[in-house]
């Protein structure tokens, strides 16, 4: 299309639809039930909006600044096979087996902005899945794993839905903890902000794990 071309096709359509928005006056009637109907049609929007976050909240917990949110013991049962005991801030003791030679815990994130922000509500987190893995890229292709989910699956998840199609006034953000070293007696503490999730040693076993890790 040629710029001439372009310029008499944009003139044409924007004239016929100011005159057809221009109709509308000439019968007030409709405008102003239009208008009601728009109205009316956001309310409930704006009302299934906030009904779908209040439902997703009550499965997460309210964050606020850096807080520690479980430990995790692991004692070898065999070779790569753990005993991992877990304990989450408020909830009981839980012990399950993971493969592998490293372990890795996973949360979601919902951070509010906009007008929800301004109300004072807090972020929220919820733990989703602690997993193994291999140290050896074979392995960790070929061998079993293990992934311990954490939490229930929701019918409309609010976290899922914001990646999808970037909702309003929220922001989803998916944490991790940095894959750690799994030793005989090593314990380490878990700390969650607004940012995402960090693993800290809280004994001997796991700073001398961690240590010659990172060598």
């Amino acid at each position: 299309m040629s710029h001439e071309l372009a310029i008499i096709v944009l003139t044409v359509t924007g004239g016929v639809l100011v005159f057809a928005g221009l109709l509308f006056f000439l019968r007030p009637r409709w405008l102003l039930d239009w208008l009601k109907g728009m109205v009316v049609f956001s309310l409930i929007l704006v009302g299934l909006y906030s009904l779908v976050i209040a439902v997703n909240l009550g499965s997460y917990q309210p964050l606020e600044g850096l807080q520690t949110v479980a430990t995790i013991s692991t004692k070898r049962q065999t070779e790569q096979v753990w005993r991992v005991t877990l304990q989450v801030e408020g909830g009981a003791s839980n012990e399950r087996s993971l493969r592998g030679d490293q372990w890795q815990m996973d949360a979601r994130i919902i951070r509010f902005t906009g007008p929800v922000h301004w109300l004072g509500i807090a972020p929220a987190y919820r733990l989703e899945s602690l997993s193994g893995r291999y140290t050896s890229l074979e392995q960790e292709r070929n061998a079993p794993r293990t992934v311990i989910s954490l939490s229930r699956k929701l019918r409309v998840d609010l976290w899922q839905l914001d990646r999808m199609f970037n909702l309003p006034f929220l922001e989803g953000v998916s944490g991790n903890a940095t894959f750690m070293p799994m030793r005989d007696g090593a314990t380490f503490d878990v700390r969650i902000s607004s940012t995402g999730l960090v693993a800290v040693p809280v004994n001997d076993q796991a700073r001398a794990a961690v240590q010659f890790w990172d060598q």
